[in-house]
């Protein structure tokens, strides 16, 4: 949100503005980048679905690790959960979490 670059900022969805915010990058080790230095973050390595994802220093954690699957889920290598927009929410702002996996098109990612 806002361009934060903080760690802990909470990730949401918003229509696609060409912003470095929503620039990530596909690392060889699973890691999900954006501005160069923070990785797509679980926090304390959570399990439970319904927990937000965040930015964070990249540091290798499988909890900033992630399967890039061919029908567009991203699953998380520690918590074995999808990426997942909240309440299959469209509005700009809906939280990003992980979930169940469950083909549901909230899970599905598209790179553009």
């Amino acid at each position: 949100p806002g361009s934060a670059t903080a760690n802990g900022t909470l990730l949401q969805i918003w229509d696609c503005n060409g912003g470095s915010n929503q620039q990530w990058t596909a690392l060889s080790n699973g890691e999900l980048q954006v501005y160069g230095n923070k990785c797509l973050d679980v926090p304390g390595f959570a399990t439970t679905p319904g927990t937000r994802v965040e930015i964070w220093d990249c540091n290798d954690g499988s909890n900033q690790q992630w399967t890039l699957n061919s029908n567009g889920t991203v699953v998380g290598v520690g918590s074995g959960l999808c990426l997942d927009v909240t309440g299959a929410g469209t509005a700009n702002g809906t939280a990003a979490e992980i979930w169940t996996c469950n083909g549901g098109s909230n899970q599905q990612w598209t790179r553009q």
